[in-house]
């Protein structure tokens, strides 16, 4: 028998090993499928590999302490720190799965359980519960079955049997989904302890009755048995002076229960049992028997009350009075020494119910402090996209308003050009005296005067525009594009003409005034000086102004020497444009 259970433990081991990730090593891929089987074998393996983890990377460090968490929790070893377990939970909740959170906090609230620390450890089994991933397919329902079982067990500790009921239904809900039947039936057995603490006897014995015929119906003749054999059921039918069905569910409590060992006597904890089938035995008659059971409980601490009582009820039906005597007065004792048990209980339940609320009560004034800081948050947030929204709105009006005053000098630039076309041309054709009649010269000077004053008007208006807005419209303007597009000579490109060159220079003249007024207003330069002059103070290159001009360098070298010479005395040819910056400064 022990060879099977070997064999089908070392199965067990390889075939969670198959499924295992292989980024750890071979002996904590090991020790974490053992842990599902057989602990204790877990524990001593990881005991073993720990001088050998010392060196390894963090990621196999962190694993193996939460393996090592896992193991002494199922082998029921206690942890004395938390220390390692905290680094452990924040080191997985950055680089872990939703499961490997749910266990790394999960082994920190059972650290924290062992060290009697109730609210920490049910704020880990809360946080453990927040990581689980239930809508995942592969989320670990049997661990979070686990999880709920302790919150329920600390909740029965600080006497919240309303939260208790709760965390066993989570039980109920979560090993159904995990498909652990067995589970699901403890934990609606385990209600009879918060229906205790309410005193709702009526419901302790519903919840027996349906788990005894679920187990009925599962096949579980052991776990039927202990259910149908009760303590709760046959204190209650002994009461009632049911005792032939007392008696029925205590013979099936004995054969089936598997809780006796070979000499027919209840293993450990199991042993208050004898207080109520003594209980029985007293309320059919069979003292002796009853004598045997109550004598089971001696020496036993933890039901010595249960014990004095039944042999002083025994020694009342058998009217000795001495020892009814005796065990009046170790009963009366046992009570004292019960109620000092409980009050000294009551006080440490109420002071961990106070820690408990105290807990919570922190707990909600952080959650408060945070709702707080995300409030203002959100309202500074807000705050931040009302000022962009505000800025893009002021910019976009700006931009607009820059757009409608460039189209403005756009416009009154052209307007200048439409007038001073028209006034060329008038102008002209009266120095052709093309009009030869007195009518006709009076109407074209007329027109010629009317054309100057449009034309004054517009440029006293487009004066008004800043320097530097006329200076970007010069750089833009399509006559300068145009020269700009013949300087990249080819064989097919036709130099400017001279209405593009009086185009060029009229327009420098209206934007660039005090440039134009600087260079002598053409009045001692030639014709060709002047057109080097505006082509280089446009920053066109000497290489595009000599294209531009049809001549040499050094041909263009001499006409900048004699310009400079004539406008300020200066033979160089290379400080001709700073000089006349410097000048256009000072006009």
């Amino acid at each position: 028998m022990m060879r099977k259970a070997m064999l089908l433990t070392l199965l067990s081991v390889l075939a969670l090993f198959a499924c295992t990730d292989r980024r750890y090593p071979t002996t904590l891929v090991a020790a974490d499928s053992l842990c599902a089987v057989n602990p204790d074998s877990a524990l001593s393996l990881l005991t073993q590999y720990k001088d050998s983890i010392q060196t390894a990377s963090k990621a196999h460090r962190m694993y193996y302490h939460l393996l090592l968490a896992d193991a002494m929790n199922k082998s029921y070893v206690d942890m004395s720190t938390d220390s390692i377990l905290k680094e452990v939970a924040d080191y997985y909740d950055r680089h872990g799965s939703a499961n490997e959170k749910m266990r790394a906090h999960y082994l920190l609230g059972c650290a924290y359980r062992d060290m009697g620390e109730a609210p920490m450890a049910l704020q880990c089994y809360q946080d453990a519960v927040d990581k689980a991933d239930t809508l995942s397919q592969d989320c670990n329902y049997r661990l979070l079955t686990s999880v709920y079982g302790q919150m329920a067990e600390i909740f029965h500790k600080q006497n919240l049997p309303t939260d208790e009921i709760i965390a066993n239904r989570n039980c109920q809900k979560y090993s159904l989904m995990g498909g652990d039947s067995l589970e699901y039936l403890l934990s609606i057995k385990a209600m009879i302890k918060p229906y205790f603490l309410l005193g709702d006897t009526l419901a302790m014995m519903k919840v027996l009755d349906d788990v005894y015929q679920l187990f009925l119906k599962r096949g579980d003749s052991l776990h039927a048995s202990r259910t149908y054999g009760s303590s709760v059921y046959i204190d209650k039918l002994v009461r009632e002076g049911r005792l032939s069905e007392a008696r029925k569910r205590i013979n099936t409590y004995k054969a089936k229960s598997g809780l006796y060992d070979n000499q027919g006597n209840l293993k450990g904890l199991y042993s208050g049992y004898y207080y109520y089938e003594g209980m029985y035995y007293l309320k059919a008659g069979q003292l002796d028997s009853a004598e045997h059971c109550f004598r089971k409980l001696t020496n036993n601490k933890n039901y010595h009350l249960e014990e004095c009582h039944g042999l002083m009820m025994l020694y009342q039906q058998r009217r000795a009075t001495d020892s009814i005597i005796k065990y009046v007065q170790e009963y009366s004792d046992a009570v004292d020494e019960q109620a000092n048990s409980r009050r000294t209980e009551t006080v440490h339940q109420m002071t961990s119910m106070y820690n408990y609320q105290r807990f919570q009560q922190q707990m909600d004034r952080e959650a408060q402090k945070v709702s707080h800081t995300r409030l203002v948050a959100t309202l500074f947030a807000l705050g931040i996209v009302i000022l962009l929204f505000l800025f893009y709105f002021l910019f976009r009006q700006y931009r607009q308003f820059k757009e409608n005053k460039q189209a403005e000098v756009v416009r009154l630039n052209n307007a200048c050009r439409r007038a001073e076309d028209a006034l060329y041309i008038a102008e002209l054709e009266n120095q052709n005296k093309q009009a030869k009649s007195a009518d006709l010269l009076a109407e074209k000077a007329q027109q010629i005067n009317e054309l100057r004053t449009q034309l004054d008007k517009y440029v006293e208006r487009y004066m008004a525009v800043k320097p530097s807005d006329r200076e970007a419209l010069m750089a833009k303007s399509e006559i300068v594009s145009l020269f700009q597009e013949k300087a990249r000579w080819t064989i097919n490109t036709q130099l400017p003409d001279s209405v593009q060159w009086r185009e060029l220079i009229a327009q420098f003249k209206l934007n660039l005034p005090t440039l134009y007024s600087a260079i002598g207003r053409g009045e001692k330069l030639s014709e060709q000086e002047l057109r080097a002059c505006v082509l280089l103070l446009l920053n066109f290159s000497e290489a595009d102004a000599g294209i531009l001009l049809n001549v040499r360098p050094q041909r263009l070298t001499n006409i900048k020497s004699r310009a400079n010479q004539k406008l300020f005395g200066d033979s160089s040819a290379q400080t001709l444009i700073d000089n006349i910056r410097h000048l256009s400064v000072t006009l």
